[in-house]
């Protein structure tokens, strides 16, 4: 089998917490870049992890998105102009993520079948473009906004985000 996540301890603070989301999103971009470049796959393993792809990206990166724009934003927004540039380029980001991300999740559907030629050179280079932003936007965070929450947020900040990103994770 490719990729499987294992079970996971919950981090016990909000920049762990994260970080862990940010593994997850490189496993999940990193396994679509597999499918895309290992065309002698089994069609099970296949179908496997494109199912696993497009449910990561449908449902749960949703979810940190909204972690960071709900939560993280407005309570870091105003603190410097370095932390307010930073903020606003993670937003355009995410927003310029969202078309690529909906081809993505379509193309896994097709990628489950048996995909034609055109499929794949779209799923790669999709898959490829992803990979790639995913890796620009992450290092952003980690490097400039993941220092800034542990030094410009109280203890009781962080820990109502926290709570907050576990609450989105509840099933309702």
């Amino acid at each position: 089998m490719l990729v499987k996540l294992g079970q996971r301890r919950a981090a016990t603070d909000l920049v762990g917490s994260l970080l862990e989301c940010h593994e997850r999103i490189r496993s999940m971009s990193g396994l679509a870049v597999i499918v895309a470049d290992r065309q002698e796959l089994p069609a099970d393993e296949r179908a496997d992890a494109c199912a696993r792809v497009a449910r990561y990206f449908a449902e749960s990166l949703p979810l940190h998105v909204r972690d960071e724009e709900e939560s993280l934003l407005p309570r870091l927004t105003g603190r410097s102009t370095a932390i307010d540039e930073t903020l606003a380029e993670m937003h355009a980001q995410h927003q310029s993520h969202a078309a690529p991300l909906g081809q993505l999740i379509e193309l896994c559907g097709k990628m489950r079948a048996a995909p034609e030629a055109t499929v794949r050179a779209a799923f790669r280079e999709v898959a490829h473009h992803l990979h790639e932003e995913f890796r620009r936007h992450l290092e952003l965070e980690e490097t400039l906004l993941f220092p800034a929450m542990r030094t410009q947020l109280a203890p009781d900040e962080q820990a109502a985000i926290l709570a907050e990103v576990r609450t989105r994770r509840q099933a309702p």
